[in-house]
């Protein structure tokens, strides 16, 4: 089955054949939680800069065609990943704290330069493992993101 869509660098049609994918899993890839608008509207709510929205908006509109079924690829992922947020609120609080702990210590003149790019993945790594481990000790959160990463399976069927 052909997937296509739009290269966002060169603007060019980009195809790919994958191994044929069922329509159950093409529904359920097609089928959103949100609408348009919802979706809108939370990244509106998000206290995030105005040029972030804008690049989240820019991704919610990436569509692709599976066969002859149009799927909102962009939307579906912002879904799936605010879903992570809201479901993993600990682990994301971590990667958040080891990310800004790194950069805090990369901008010490020197040690920063020398320390920064080994020390900053280190504490996001730490900081998503502490919080997971918070998040994780609930294994029906567990089970909720790995359904949501099923919806996905398919597409990489056809990938090496």
């Amino acid at each position: 089955m052909k997937v296509s869509g739009i290269a966002d660098d060169t603007g060019e049609a980009v195809t790919q054949e994958i191994s044929d994918v069922s329509a159950e899993e093409l529904q359920s890839m097609a089928t959103l939680d949100l609408s348009t608008g919802e979706l809108k509207a939370k990244i509106d709510n998000l206290d995030v800069s105005a040029d972030v929205k804008a690049l989240l908006f820019q991704i919610a509109t990436k569509v692709i065609r599976v066969g002859e079924t149009v799927v909102k690829i962009g939307q579906k992922i912002l879904e799936t990943v605010l879903t992570v947020i809201k479901s993993y609120p600990n682990t994301t609080f971590g990667v958040v704290f080891g990310a800004i702990a790194g950069t805090l210590i990369s901008s010490i003149p020197v040690i920063g330069w020398v320390l920064g790019p080994v020390v900053t993945p280190i504490l996001i790594l730490f900081g998503m493992s502490a919080g997971a481990v918070m998040d994780i000790s609930d294994k029906a959160l567990e089970r909720r993101v790995m359904a949501s990463l099923v919806e996905f399976d398919a597409l990489k069927s056809g990938v090496s």
